[in-house]
């Protein structure tokens, strides 16, 4: 994860909380009620605020919360007290077991994480995922001419050798999205995958 994106979460975290508890992902919702193991061990990465730990642990996807940002983690466990949050983040993810998640939701990260380091964080996620395990992840682009708001980074990611890169290590694709945010001018990308 890069550094100054952490240190933006972890300054923001009150304000970056207020505006995420407003905001309901319904997309992403439908796609783990659709692809994920039901009762399956679930792990959010990126996990932020907790909302959507705590909506996985509602819906029966027993889950935890893992994350970069302590400021964030202090957020989550405050609206959350009785769901479990860590901190930890790509692309090494040490505190995390090989094959101990059938389900794993990677929203709103993988843009955070430098080029170079990306196929090591995506080769970690894998490694981390059951055999016939599902993967779900999102990323977004950004306007900004150097790939930075608000001090976070916003990396553009290939999508087609994002896909090529899962499908290289065995993986199917079950689904592959866009979809424009219209206030913003933002498009974000959906990806199913399954181990």
């Amino acid at each position: 994860m890069d550094n100054k994106t952490i240190k933006a979460y972890n300054q923001d975290a009150k304000k970056i909380a207020k505006l995420h508890s407003t905001l309901i992902p319904e997309r992403i919702y439908q796609l783990i009620q659709q692809y994920f193991i039901k009762e399956g061990n679930s792990v959010d990465i990126g996990c932020g605020i907790g909302r959507d730990t705590h909506w996985l642990n509602q819906q029966g996807y027993p889950c935890i919360g893992i994350d970069a940002s302590i400021g964030m983690l202090n957020e989550a466990i405050s609206l959350y007290p009785s769901e479990y949050f860590s901190e930890d983040h790509l692309p090494n993810l040490k505190t995390l077991r090989a094959n101990s998640f059938q389900n794993i939701l990677c929203s709103a990260v993988l843009m955070h994480i430098p080029q170079t380091k990306l196929e090591c964080a995506c080769q970690r996620l894998l490694e981390l995922l059951k055999k016939n395990g599902c993967l779900i992840v999102s990323f977004r682009t950004t306007n900004e001419p150097h790939y930075r708001e608000n001090e976070k980074l916003y990396d553009p990611i290939n999508t087609k050798e994002f896909l090529n890169l899962f499908e290289s290590k065995g993986c199917e694709i079950l689904l592959n999205e866009s979809e424009i945010e219209v206030k913003r001018d933002l498009t974000w990308h959906n990806v199913v995958i399954k181990k």
